[in-house]
């Protein structure tokens, strides 16, 4: 079982929930959840870590119990925020998972603080490079488009992602939440019901915490300002052999209200876009772990199998940026949906449990 309770840090009252003991002097277990999620996500992960370590997850900034101060953010106060929960919790090292969201805090605060953390586990997320099929990241950026949504439809918005009713919205240029036809990542989701995972009272979990206006405010923070999209181009004179070129969120407004939506803008799905120049030649040494679902990467299931024991696809510059970042990587598949540590929490638990030990 996991207690809960709030930390008062430098600069947020965070909401906690923490299991196990652990043994002196090893580094304690982090857990970061996603959107549009809770720490709550982690109810299946907490009781079994927890029997070998001391282990804590805490809401966001902006999510469930952790406060909502209403001012701009970018990946850096994100990372930090977990830096300063580190601090008031005392911890100088630890091992750090991350789902979706939480993994690109994770990894900004892996690249930019590799001194605090001695392994990183990565679950379906993202560390530079913005998945081309991705509709969701230029949405976010059409302002008002996503406060009107949320604003209107935040409920239906999880209870269809969470208990699979029919959506009252539609898809591209409404919302990018219904199935597109054609396409990967509409493919992923055949046959997937979300009935199987969640009960009503994990849904009413979900859907209460994601009602108050300040969770959807940060939602929106979080896509519109923490990832700035830029055209990444080989350069070998530049930095890290690569150069950036800044798109406003005007330019990817205008993508998404393409006369023929976002697929027929020539930009979309043909350019490397990345939302981390900043972080482009960083690297973290230690062991890092990646499982990921056919939600992410639709071509490492292309044979209806798990891909083998450490596959990433090759030149798919969003499966190359894991190991430009992370030299010491390894990595794995779950044959699900993209909520992987609530889908399938056996594999789930048992493959952290085997990288926090060192085992692969």
């Amino acid at each position: 079982m996991s207690e809960t309770r709030i930390v008062e840090t430098r600069s947020l009252n965070v909401h906690l929930r923490e299991a196990g003991e652990g043994r002196p002097g090893e580094d304690p277990v982090i857990l970061l959840h996603g959107f549009p999620q809770t720490s709550h996500m982690w109810r299946h992960q907490l009781p079994v870590l927890g029997e070998r370590f001391k282990v804590y997850a805490p809401d966001t900034r902006g999510y469930g119990g952790t406060d909502k101060p209403r001012v701009r953010l970018d990946r850096s106060l994100l990372a930090r925020d977990l830096i300063d929960l580190m601090d008031a919790l005392e911890i100088e090292s630890a091992r750090l998972i991350g789902h979706d969201w939480g993994g690109i805090i994770a990894s900004a605060a892996a690249l930019k603080h590799p001194d605090r953390f001695s392994r990183l586990g990565l679950i379906d997320t993202l560390v530079s490079v913005w998945i081309t099929w991705g509709i969701h990241g230029y949405w976010f950026k059409a302002e008002p488009d996503a406060e009107r949504f949320f604003e209107t439809y935040h409920r239906a918005f999880i209870r269809s992602t969470f208990a699979g009713e029919d959506t009252p919205y539609g898809g591209p240029p409404e919302s990018p939440w219904a199935r597109v036809e054609g396409s990967e990542g509409s493919a992923a989701l055949d046959g997937w019901d979300p009935s199987r995972f969640w009960s009503e009272e994990d849904v009413q979990h979900y859907e209460e915490a994601f009602a108050d206006p300040g969770a959807w405010f940060h939602a929106i923070e979080y896509y519109r300002h923490c990832l700035p999209f830029h055209v990444a181009k080989p350069d070998p004179d530049a930095r890290g052999g690569m150069r950036f070129e800044f798109r406003t969120s005007q330019q990817i407004a205008a993508m998404w209200h393409h006369p023929d939506l976002i697929f027929g803008h020539p930009e979309w799905a043909n350019e490397f876009m990345t939302f981390a120049p900043e972080d482009w030649h960083l690297r973290f040494e230690k062991p890092v772990f990646y499982l990921f679902s056919p939600f992410l990467l639709p071509q490492a299931f292309a044979e209806g199998a798990l891909p083998p024991d450490d596959y990433l696809p090759s030149g798919n510059p969003y499966a190359d940026s894991f190991a430009h970042h992370f030299p010491d990587l390894r990595t794995r598949g779950a044959q699900c949906g993209h909520f992987i540590p609530e889908e399938a929490p056996e594999r789930t638990n048992t493959l952290l449990m085997q990288f926090l030990q060192g085992e692969i």
